[in-house]
């Protein structure tokens, strides 16, 4: 299938098509940059397959009159809309980053302080929208774009509902199946409780890593949600804080009146689950929903379970009918939540196990017969080990066999920076890991630290930093490498302190007469002009000795170089000298013992003028 756009074409006289960033069931999505305001925008485009169908396009228009009215920091926002030639677009804000469900894909399930932080944020938008009377109807993870901070961004309202459901004929059911709520999915009227219902299925995803009801046909899948309870995320994640565990159970309650009423709502339990602190969800009772209520004609009260029934075909309600239904279900619903609390058992108190050690906190808690859920956290107030919080609280009632939740401190929330220059980068990660801090490595080049050792920190020293934040540090790879300066025509003073400004030292100084340089004049030097060498490398120098003078009883002829190979040290400068050379004394290894002249240049026989160098190198 041809694309609507192609790369480099211009939308509208304003978008420039850069590329084709993926396909929905509904739309494409392009790549665009914006040429009045220079920024880069998202074109959505109608599939060709839905543009002579007057509803979808009408459901298109709508997504954008009403995600333009919104204006929230965490949903995707909605710049433009229009049509060319019969192809319909809207242009959205542009989100660098992965949608949720790539995310899970890439890491598996979250831990429960990232997962809160992420439908935090999704309620947060979620409940503007509600709040300006839009209902999304298609919350799932694939609408939920993190951006490179790691920001919510919701985004898709195709089949939004600004106002009235009439854009959905009767019995149809749109949006994704193993999101949906069960009105949904029976083709009932939905509400912002229907969203909330796809939050707790996203929460639960986040949480356990896959979702609650899966199947070979969307049928199958939304049937489930009708008449099934699915696993509960401690069941498939052991050791699932209670509160959490509790929060999703509501959230995916089949009756929309014993979920979370509000995306308000919803959030204050996860930031009070985030606190250690009372949740609503902590009286609702699952099982409960199996139950019901039935008033006999005697007046009497009889409690019977509810059997899977075969769903039935949609119809249409009045209002007036609606409404009786919704008050029957609260009715329901508190008679239920009264038999649950007058038959549970007996209740007991809960006691105090803040400050306590984590076993004799665990004891404490069992003796009186509860179970216990041990979470860790950080404390500033309570030594590593003690009990730093606990829910319920001190005095609240529980039945015999509920679950109490204690954190335990693992010591304080704030981490002193200790200094790590020097240590090896491993123990430097195993430190930071072990203090709760994340860990950035970098390397480079050090003037002073040998290679794999740190040289460098971000934070310093002595920084006080909360858990999860991040140290930077800098390995070092070798010492750094200088270039070679070229010193010849350089007085020696002023040679020995370009070397030293280099970080590299004056090696061997050796004098020869020279009627070409000055006295102290560079003449030649080792290692030679641009070699790279490490820092702290010796340059040896020959410099000029001025002038030779002739002397009167010496002749100023040229003399044969003798043969001083095999000699001492001692006796072959002597020989040379005495002849009216100038001796250059080297080493080198050598198998010969130290001391004796391995090697000569010139070589012996060769003629050279009087003060001419000669160099010698003896074994070492």
């Amino acid at each position: 299938m041809t694309d609507a756009f192609q790369p480099d074409q211009i939308v509208n006289q304003r978008y420039r098509v850069l590329r084709k960033l993926g396909s929905g069931g509904m739309a494409d999505v392009y790549l665009c940059e914006d040429l009045t305001l220079a920024r880069r925008v998202a074109l959505k485009v109608l599939s060709s397959r839905f543009v002579h169908d007057a509803q979808f396009v009408e459901r298109f228009r709508r997504e954008a009159k009403a995600a333009a009215g919104l204006n929230h920091p965490n949903l995707v926002a909605i710049y433009d809309w229009g049509e060319i030639g019969g192809t319909y677009f809207i242009v959205m804000e542009y989100v660098e980053g992965e949608t949720l469900k790539q995310f899970l894909r890439r890491r598996g399930r979250l831990h429960g302080s990232e997962a809160v932080e992420i439908a935090l944020g999704l309620l947060a938008a979620v409940g503007y929208a509600h709040r300006n009377g839009v209902v999304h109807r298609d919350i799932k993870s694939q609408n939920i774009l993190l951006d490179a901070s790691g920001a919510v961004k919701v985004t898709d309202f195709g089949i939004a509902r600004a106002g009235d459901a009439s854009m959905t004929e009767a019995g149809s059911v749109l949006g994704t199946a193993q999101y949906l709520a069960p009105e949904q999915a029976r083709g009932e009227i939905v509400d912002e409780r229907s969203d909330l219902y796809s939050v707790g299925v996203v929460l639960y995803e986040m949480l356990t890593g896959t979702v609650p009801f899966s199947g070979d046909t969307a049928v199958t899948v939304a049937m489930k949600h009708v008449n099934e309870r699915p696993p509960e995320p401690a069941e498939v994640v052991p050791g699932m804080p209670y509160a959490l565990n509790q929060i999703v159970l509501k959230a995916l309650a089949k009756d929309p009146m014993l979920r979370y009423q509000s995306a308000d709502e919803f959030a204050r339990d996860l930031r009070a689950a985030q606190d250690g602190g009372p949740i609503a969800a902590a009286v609702y009772d699952p099982s409960a929903e199996r139950t019901q209520v039935v008033a006999t004609a005697a007046g009497e009260t009889q409690v019977m379970t509810r059997q899977a029934e075969a769903p039935l075909p949609p119809r249409k309600r009045s209002r007036r009918t609606l409404w009786i239904v919704l008050l029957l279900l609260a009715i329901i619903a508190a008679a239920v939540a009264a038999l649950v609390w007058t038959m549970g058992g007996e209740r007991l108190d809960v006691p105090n196990v803040v400050g306590r050690s984590e076993a004799q906190a665990v004891n404490a808690l069992k003796d009186v017969g509860f179970k216990v859920s041990v979470q860790d956290t950080y404390s500033d107030d309570y030594a590593d080990g003690l009990v730093a919080r606990q829910s319920p609280e001190e005095g609240a009632e529980l039945k015999e066999g509920a679950t109490v939740t204690i954190w335990v401190s693992r010591g304080p929330e704030n981490i002193d920076l200790v200094d790590f220059r020097g240590w090896e980068a491993a123990d430097v990660a195993a430190w930071l890991d072990d203090h709760g801090l994340e860990a950035e490595q970098k390397k480079g080049r050090s003037d002073t630290v040998a290679q794999g050792r740190v040289y460098k920190q971000d934070p310093p020293p002595g920084t006080s930093l909360a858990r999860g934040e991040t140290v930077t540090y800098w390995v070092s790879s070798g010492s750094p490498m200088v270039t070679v300066p070229d010193l010849t025509g350089s007085s020696l003073s002023e040679a020995t302190a370009e070397l030293v400004a280099l970080g590299l030292k004056v090696g061997a100084i050796a004098r020869e007469p020279s009627t070409t340089y000055d006295v102290d004049q560079v003449i030649r030097q080792d290692p030679p002009e641009g070699e790279k060498v490490e820092k702290g490398t010796a340059v040896d120098l020959v410099v000029s000795g001025g002038a030779p003078s002739p002397s009167p009883t010496v002749s100023a002829t040229p003399l044969e170089v003798p043969e001083v190979v095999t000699m001492d040290a001692a006796t072959a400068e002597d020989t040379l000298k005495a002849m009216g050379f100038v001796v250059d004394v080297k080493e080198k290894t050598s198998p010969e013992p130290p001391g004796t002249v391995i090697e000569q240049s010139p070589e012996a026989g060769v003629t050279a003028p009087f003060g001419s160098v000669v160099t010698i190198w003896i074994a070492k």
